[in-house]
């Protein structure tokens, strides 16, 4: 008799990507210069250009993806989006207006309201791409409900500020296992198995760095007073800006002095430790969640390093400041020709620098950031029993409503390109 090897490692396939990049240098320059001239209608023709690009360029198991969305859907529905938003903000504004009693609550109710709208846009969104995305002819796609997303989000994002932050993994992790779920492959639905406590480690370094200081001095100075902060703790600076303060001398020595002071000093050396430490827990959280993702037998398996994400940060740090020491020397000469020739030319020299930097600096970041923030995820995805995407097939759904991502785009919370699933 034979033994069988049932421990045999499983099968796996690649996703890829193409890392050379041609074309996209002039794609960009494109799609930012007649964004400006069309006072940004092109943009949503240039956001359809830039997924095609990149989608096209990433292959699942040796066969590229292809999105077939089109600048029209895009501009149509950011057009309805604001026939919607547009009599939102006007009886807002005329309630706060003509009842200014409820001028407060009018600001706390635009919060919510525009909050909501921003969570219920960006699962829209989300279905607009799958539904426009194909691989081997098979159409994406995404059932569920953006308003229970949306309620979903207000509900966990109620206990994360009840829980003065700590619970934020865990609701990353319960609206990645929501989108997930109902993320459709042809006839075939996705399955998510994250877990916040995957990620909690991360999210209590970047916690413990960048908040946990703020958060207990805050506390401190609310016992300090009393629990009602003294209305002058800041007063004018004098001889300063319109705008300027300074903490009041009148609390100089006293607790309540020394706790705002203390904060102000942690404020400088936290919230440059948190910023540093984003791309980290980003990282992570992209690996842990990607990982978790299931397709029938088909296993998603992340090797994603964080150095992956920093990177692309610090060359396009790099790279920029780079640039602004080029610019700046060219308009320095520039300037001091223009001085010697006897001409007047500050303002034309700015908007020099400006009208050249600028489109140079979208390119930067599309190219750097983006691409290879974008390469690093895939590229760090394997495919296990990848034999079993045999038996997705196409399913009789169409590519639905083409205005699903107008409102995201209206609220800005939206993107050409979203890192991750």
């Amino acid at each position: 008799m034979t033994a069988t090897n049932t421990g045999a490692a499983p099968q796996q396939a690649t996703v890829t990507f193409d890392d050379r990049l041609d074309g996209l240098t002039s794609l960009v320059l494109k799609g930012f210069l007649l964004s400006i001239v069309t006072f940004g209608i092109y943009r949503f023709w240039y956001i359809t250009r830039i997924r095609r690009y990149f989608w096209s360029r990433t292959a699942v198991d040796g066969s590229p993806a292809a999105y077939t969305g089109t600048g029209k859907e895009l501009f149509l529905g950011f057009l309805v989006a604001l026939a919607i938003l547009v009599p939102v903000y006007l009886g807002l504004f005329a309630i706060s207006l003509t009842v200014p009693a409820l001028a407060p609550f009018v600001v706390v109710i635009s919060f919510v309201t525009l909050f909501l709208l921003g969570q219920f846009a960006i699962y829209r969104a989300r279905r607009y791409r799958a539904m426009r995305t194909l691989w081997r002819g098979i159409r994406l796609g995404q059932d569920g409900s953006g308003l229970v997303y949306a309620a979903r989000a207000a509900g966990w994002w109620l206990v994360v500020y009840l829980t003065l932050g700590l619970a934020f993994p865990f609701m990353r992790a319960s609206q990645e296992r929501y989108r997930i779920n109902h993320t459709l492959i042809g006839t075939s639905r996705a399955t998510s198995t994250a877990r916040g406590r995957s990620v909690l480690g991360p999210w209590l370094l970047f916690y413990v760095v960048g908040l946990g200081p703020l958060i207990g001095l805050g506390l401190a100075l609310l016992v300090a007073s009393d629990f009602s902060l003294p209305t002058d703790l800041m007063v004018p600076k004098p001889g300063g800006k319109p705008g300027d303060t300074i903490l009041n001398p009148a609390y100089a020595g006293t607790t309540i002095g020394l706790i705002a002071n203390l904060t102000f000093i942690a404020a400088g050396i936290c919230i440059p430790a948190a910023l540093l430490l984003i791309p980290y827990y980003r990282a992570r959280e992209t690996r842990a969640f990607t990982s978790a993702v299931r397709l029938g037998g088909v296993r998603l398996v992340s090797t994603l390093r964080a150095r992956q994400f920093y990177r692309p940060y610090l060359v396009y740090m790099l790279s920029i400041l780079g640039l602004l020491l080029v610019l700046l020397l060219a308009g320095g000469l520039l300037f001091f020709a223009a001085q010697s020739a006897g001409l007047s030319a500050v303002h034309w020299l700015v908007v020099l620098i400006y009208l050249a930097g600028a489109p140079l600096f979208a390119v930067l970041y599309v190219r750097v950031v983006q691409a290879r923030l974008w390469e690093a995820v895939a590229t760090s995805t394997v495919i296990e029993n990848p034999e079993d995407l045999a038996a997705v097939v196409a399913s009789g759904r169409g590519p639905g409503s083409g205005l699903q991502e107008g409102l995201a785009d209206a609220l800005d919370v939206g993107g050409a390109l979203q890192i991750g699933l």
